[in-house]
């Protein structure tokens, strides 16, 4: 599969960054650094070579590491990424990918340029991503170079254009982690979700009256999630998706009947293990399995904490 490396490659991104570039102003560009970038033994893989593939992409190391200087002489390039895919089971999963390419003069002659000096003038907020690049002699050798920098402290445009001119050939790509499963994507309920029923009693919000309920013969949608034990108690815990799908009439109408004689939420300090998610029509419920069984109901603009009940639980969990 060959294509070519659009801006900075597939699935790489744009991040914003603080603005503003310090530093001495000054005309021309600035001297090469002395250090050359440590030559390593034969080229196995990005597995191999490169660090965990969750942090591939967004690293900004390059341009802090020594430079190429015209004692090693590189015949090809490898860069190893990664990026979300999504899979044919409807899952999506972050995929490391290693691609070669052999039309590398521009990248190594642009990679050859010295940093420019820094300026002290304004500097826009965006960053490019720095790529994972490797290059590789005739003997098996490889650098991994630094890349030099613009006057606000970016890659130089010189670099980024090369780069994503330069033709690759995929060499492999394997899935490292799942994103999403099948189930979550066909339900729409998504992977994770906070439990907001915890944030927002914990941030000391949503002491408002039950705003308008939606109809008890509104479409519903329930997706539940587990609390891992290192999220529970913490400021915003992350959910897992555990099940989802479309919420019988009849629960949401017995549902919808509790919750317009409820009362405010009791104080209470116990974490819930399993939370669910119901939206119906512009409302979101959460409600919690277990621990307080609390209820948050988000609509109309309003928040309000409401103390569910166990028959409550029952009925949403079964």
């Amino acid at each position: 599969m060959i294509g070519r490396l659009a801006a900075w490659g597939a699935g790489l991104a744009m991040v914003l960054v603080a603005a503003g570039c310090g530093g001495d102003s000054g005309a021309g560009d600035s001297t090469m650094p002395a250090e050359a970038p440590l030559v390593q033994p034969t080229w196995e893989s990005c597995a191999a070579a490169a660090p965990s593939a969750r942090g591939l992409d967004g690293a900004q190391d390059a341009l802090s590491m020594p430079r190429l200087d015209g004692s090693f002489q590189p015949v090809s390039a490898v860069v190893c990424g990664s990026a979300p895919v999504k899979q044919a089971n409807g899952s999506t999963a972050l995929v490391a990918s290693e691609n070669k390419a052999t039309d590398i003069a521009a990248v190594v002659a642009a990679l050859r340029l010295p940093d420019e000096a820094p300026t002290d003038g304004a500097c826009t907020m965006d960053l490019p991503v720095v790529p994972w690049l490797a290059l590789v002699d005739a003997d098996g050798r490889w650098v991994q170079p630094g890349v030099p920098k613009d006057a606000c402290g970016k890659p130089r445009i010189e670099f980024r254009d090369a780069f994503g001119a330069m033709r690759t050939t995929q060499v492999s790509a394997k899935p490292v982690q799942e994103l999403e499963s099948a189930e979550a994507a066909k339900t729409g309920c998504g992977q994770s979700w906070a439990d907001m029923v915890w944030a927002t009693s914990q941030m000391g919000l949503g002491r408002t009256a039950l705003p308008v309920l939606p109809a008890a013969d509104a479409a519903a949608r329930i997706c539940v999630y587990t609390v891992p034990e290192d999220q529970r108690g913490t400021g915003k815990p992350a959910g897992r998706f555990a099940s989802g799908g479309r919420l019988a009439a009849e629960k949401w109408a017995g549902a919808r009947e509790q919750l317009t004689v409820s009362k405010d939420a009791a104080a209470c300090s116990t974490p819930a293990t399993r939370f669910a998610v119901l939206q119906v029509e512009q409302a979101t419920l959460y409600v919690e399995a277990d621990g307080c069984e609390r209820v948050l109901v988000e609509a109309g603009g309003r928040s309000s904490l409401r103390q569910g009940s166990e028959s409550l639980g029952t009925l949403l969990f079964g």
